[in-house]
């Protein structure tokens, strides 16, 4: 079994800006990333089993965010079980996308500037 923090990362946003910017730090301590636009493709890499990091685009459909996290806080403990950690992040100015992300189970909500600066920490990269 993956240690949580040494598992896949999954972003789900439709951003390639991100993406990017993650597989940059997560590359070096061979954390795979794998991007999910839609709630279908999040199952489809979900179901792999290895995933410890979801990232959480809040600027990416919400509709599809929303579905996602509603799906993972109805599997309660088995989720939990995984050590899957949940980190959204977002505009500031979007209070509301980020108060519903904390309400759906998100161990962390930050704006992006927050989620930019800690990334390394984030992904594991900083230790």
């Amino acid at each position: 079994m993956t240690a949580a923090g040494d598992g896949g990362i999954i972003l789900l946003g439709q951003n390639l800006f991100f993406l990017a910017r993650v597989e940059t730090v997560a590359e070096p301590v061979r954390r795979p990333v794998r991007q999910a636009r839609t709630v279908a493709e999040f199952r489809e890499l979900y179901a792999a089993g290895d995933t410890t990091l979801l990232l959480v685009d809040l600027e990416g459909d919400g509709e599809t965010w929303a579905a996602v996290l509603t799906e993972l806080q109805g599997q309660g403990a088995a989720a939990a079980a995984t050590g899957l950690r949940i980190v959204a992040f977002g505009p500031h100015e979007d209070a509301a996308a980020m108060e519903q992300a904390r309400a759906l189970g998100c161990q962390e909500v930050l704006n992006k500037g927050r989620f930019s600066a800690t990334l390394g920490e984030i992904v594991g990269a900083g230790n």
